[in-house]
């Protein structure tokens, strides 16, 4: 019986993919597949997926496709899953050998659709830990459906996404956003590890990092209107409605409006994300995640939310000048 799938998009991370895959063949759980989706690789990646396969016949299966993105990747790796619950393991990240193993036993133990763990942050070799999940309300699904939108440091009871045909989107971007808190509104039970076992790397070149705009950026609109239909079709948008509207504070007012002035065409995106605000959640400051950020967060919305143009290109002046004293001081300049 295979008790976990793990499920590894792979696109040219040979640099990567042997440190990540021997964190996950060195699992103290033994009864697990790996499905590895070799993404159209131009590198080495797809000999060094091979050598792995060879070495672990019956542990490991490949898909080789072209390049369509990490979106698709998941949603095939889902679809060939056979495991009880599925993780997802990013091709240039690593687990801890416990992690398998204890978030298993501790899900079926207690019966959950879901068990969360909390992880490391690592940039230029700088661990930094964070929390999985805020604990803002005494209901852990609804803290859940507001926490990091990130399916890697998770174990979801299979049945949930393939009987709710809950699928990545496959827009290239922000395709977490769009399925990860509807997995809260569909699982019986939520339950919560608070140890670090997922080691997420940040690299530079990132989608979300690039210098240039990419029109991919305005898939954030796409996004946003998908998961709000998700939460119609569960029936659960008045259940959760504080839960999706704070969503919207922080994917789009908040983190979208900061994303898109990083380049010059950016303004006219601000002013969109403020109009939607305006249109759907007027009262937006009212709502208690909201209300539980720092002071920092509600500046920043309220700034961008002012649609002042002056006070907006002053303030993210401001940003970026405490962004580069950070990054000389991990840099050691």
């Amino acid at each position: 019986m295979v008790k976990v799938s793990v499920i590894v998009p792979a696109y040219n991370v040979e640099n990567y993919i042997e440190a990540c895959f021997d964190s996950i063949v060195n699992q103290t759980l033994k009864e697990i597949e790996i499905i590895i989706i070799n993404d159209g690789s131009t590198d080495g990646t797809k000999e060094k997926i091979e050598k792995y396969q060879k070495q672990y016949p019956n542990t490991i299966k490949v898909i080789t496709k072209e390049n369509e993105g990490q979106g698709k990747a998941r949603n095939i790796g889902i679809d060939t899953a056979c495991g009880e619950f599925v993780t997802f393991v990013d091709a240039d990240d690593t687990i801890e050998p416990e992690m398998l193993k204890n978030m298993y036993r501790q899900a079926t133990k207690e019966q959950a659709d879901m068990i969360l763990c909390d992880y490391y942050e690592i940039i230029q070799g700088k661990k930094v830990r964070k929390k999985a999940i805020p604990q803002v309300t005494k209901d852990l699904k609804k803290d859940y459906v507001v926490s990091v939108a990130g399916p890697c440091n998770k174990l979801i009871r299979t049945s949930i996404l393939k009987e709710n045909n809950l699928r990545f989107l496959e827009t290239g971007i922000y395709e977490d956003i769009a399925m990860i808190p509807l997995i809260g509104l569909y699982a019986n039970k939520v339950i919560y590890l608070s140890e670090p076992y997922y080691n997420y790397y940040i690299r530079q070149g990132s989608t979300m990092r690039q210098k240039e705009f990419n029109n991919k950026l305005l898939s954030i609109y796409t996004v946003m209107e998908t998961l709000t239909k998700g939460f119609q079709v569960a029936n659960k948008q008045e259940k959760f409605k504080e839960e999706l509207e704070y969503i919207y504070i922080r994917h789009l007012l908040y983190a979208g409006t900061g994303r898109f002035l990083e380049y010059k065409e950016g303004m006219n995106q601000v002013h969109k994300i403020v109009s939607i605000m305006k249109q759907q959640y007027p009262n937006w400051r009212k709502n208690p995640y909201y209300k539980k950020q720092n002071w920092l967060f509600k500046l920043n919305c309220n700034i961008f939310y002012s649609n002042q143009k002056w006070l907006i290109y002053l303030f993210q002046a401001l940003k970026q000048r405490i962004k580069h004293s950070k990054n000389k001081e991990i840099n050691g300049l």
